[in-house]
């Protein structure tokens, strides 16, 4: 018995070393593979000492006893054994439990943080779906509200470009009104400073055709009174100013061209060359007039029917054309304003300061006097029509207009 104990106690700390050492089950078979052999080395003991007594003893008897006794050891044996492998297997299980049951213990822990991580997970993954879901909306919303103001915005780019268009159009259409406007006062202006009909008509016309690109109803009176304006200018004579103010330059010029006073041409008398005569008679005629020649230089005889005139210095010369350059002058102003009656008189006037050069070189002075005859005859001034009423019209349409647009 102190042999199974000491064999009990070896196999004990043979499986505790062996749950030490990590519990394998190949161990535990050999731990319990020793068992047989102690056994077996432990039953032969008696079997000796029988055999000793059987060796010592005597007789048949004898032997059947030392055979029982073997046979009951060998039964005992065998029963320890198996009861031994019995407890054995008891412990076994026991220490497996145990090691299961550590196990367990060890594993234990371990679960919960699995479940915590998933549910961290979990947790994760919903707060992070929640963020999104709240960031998206807010995207949504921030999306919304961007498009509501660039709707605005392009309605309200749309509202001023139309506003912006309207302003163009009155605009321009402003700025033919005040090229309408300029165009009259300016036609206007040529007839009354410079009486010039035909620049008033191309003036009035210009205008007429802006008027017509207008198509504006309110500015119906004022081409009616363009219109009328154009048959008025139509109907003025016309006067060709630049013809008369060049004739009447010609004159100036030709004033200071006349001749006072001019020494009458002497007949040149040639001998004749081939003739030579030495009569002393002959010598002396020709040295006579010689002498009057060179005399006649000086002195000049004129026979005349009328009464002589004292001849002019020259001061008086000067004086003289001067005049008569300031009166023509005098005319083309005249003819430039429209003035007929100092047009006339100034011609008048310049007719005696003409005749002053009858005596002197009188076919210049007579055909000047003919010339200027012929442009007193013209008539330089001519009745030219208001041309107020176009514009009076345009600024009645003014007003009007800025009154409707007050009224809107």
């Amino acid at each position: 018995m102190s042999e199974n104990n000491n064999k009990q106690q070896a196999d004990e700390s043979r499986a505790d070393s062996d749950d030490n050492s990590g519990g394998q089950p190949a161990a535990v078979t050999e731990a319990a593979e020793p068992a047989p052999t102690a056994a077996a080395a432990a039953a032969p003991e008696p079997a000796s000492a029988p055999a000793a007594d059987s060796d010592s003893g005597s007789g048949s008897g004898g032997g059947s006893a030392a055979v029982g006794w073997l046979a009951l050891v060998l039964v005992l044996a065998v029963g320890g054994g198996a009861g031994w492998s019995v407890m054995q297997g008891m412990e076994r299980e026991q220490t497996l439990k145990r090691r299961i049951a550590e196990l367990e213990t060890r594993a234990a822990p371990a679960a919960p943080v699995e479940v915590d991580v998933e549910g961290a997970m979990r947790s994760l993954e919903r707060t992070l779906d929640e963020r999104l879901q709240t960031a998206l909306q807010q995207l949504r919303r921030e999306s919304d509200s961007q498009s509501e103001q660039l709707e605005q915005l392009t309605r309200q780019l749309q509202t001023q470009g139309e506003r912006l268009a309207s302003f163009s159009a009155n605009d321009h259409q402003s700025w033919l009104r005040a090229e309408v406007q300029y165009l009259l006062r300016l036609a206007n202006q040529r007839v009354i400073m410079a009486r010039d009909t035909q620049s008033a008509l191309v003036l009035l016309a210009s205008a007429d055709s802006i008027l017509q690109q207008l198509d504006d109803v309110t500015m119906h009176e004022v081409r009616a009174a363009i219109a009328a304006e154009q048959a008025a200018l139509r109907a003025v004579p016309k006067v060709d100013v630049e013809g008369i103010y060049l004739r009447l330059s010609a004159l100036i010029e030709q004033a200071d061209s006349l001749v006072i006073f001019q020494m009458p041409e002497q007949e040149d008398q040639v001998a004749d060359a081939g003739q030579e005569e030495d009569d002393w008679q002959v010598r002396l005629e020709r040295g006579y007039e010689e002498a009057a020649r060179k005399l006649s230089d000086y002195i000049v005889i004129r026979r005349r029917d009328v009464p002589m005139h004292a001849l002019m210095d020259p001061q008086w010369e000067g004086l003289v054309r001067q005049n008569l350059r300031m009166l023509l002058e005098q005319a083309q102003v005249a003819l430039l304003s429209g003035n007929q009656t100092l047009y006339v008189e100034s011609l008048q006037r310049s007719q005696h300061w003409v005749a002053q050069f009858f005596d002197t070189d009188e076919v210049a002075a007579r055909a000047m006097s003919r010339e200027i005859d012929q442009l007193e005859s013209r008539t330089v001034q001519v009745v030219m029509p208001d041309l107020s009423r176009s514009l009076r019209a345009l600024d009645v349409a003014a007003k009007q207009r800025r009154q409707q647009g007050g009224a809107e």
